[in-house]
């Protein structure tokens, strides 16, 4: 059984209700405490299918190739270079990867944090 989402202020049986009503927008909304934008929603959605839907995206606009991926690592790796001027780089070829899509390749590759620099001998 689907559960309810945590802040519907409707539950599915108010949904059919709505669905299945005849009475103007407005007087639904103000009945069940919702916005008018509410009631057109389960109405338009149907007696029929009044449970929640996900909300999750089905696909990522942010997601990096496996190419991508890998010459990022690769640059990091070779070069020891801070996320900034990694992302400095990384854009001049592959513009659509901005920082935030940097860092989160580095960190599930565990390359997120730079060892600690090491002190030279003066």
């Amino acid at each position: 059984m689907l559960s309810l989402h945590p802040q519907a202020r409707t539950t599915p049986a108010v949904r059919q209700e709505i669905a299945r009503s005849s009475e103007p927008t407005g007087v639904l909304a103000q009945r069940f405490s919702v916005s008018t934008e509410t009631v057109r929603k389960w109405r338009k959605r149907g007696a029929q299918d009044c449970q929640d839907h996900s909300s999750r995206p089905h696909k990522f606009p942010w997601k990096a190739t496996a190419e991508e991926r890998t010459i990022v690592c690769a640059l990091r790796q070779a070069t020891g270079f801070p996320l900034d001027d990694l992302t400095f780089i990384v854009t001049h070829f592959l513009p659509h990867l901005n920082r935030d899509a940097v860092y989160r390749i580095l960190k599930a590759e565990g390359l997120g944090r730079l060892p600690p620099a090491q002190p030279t001998g003066i």
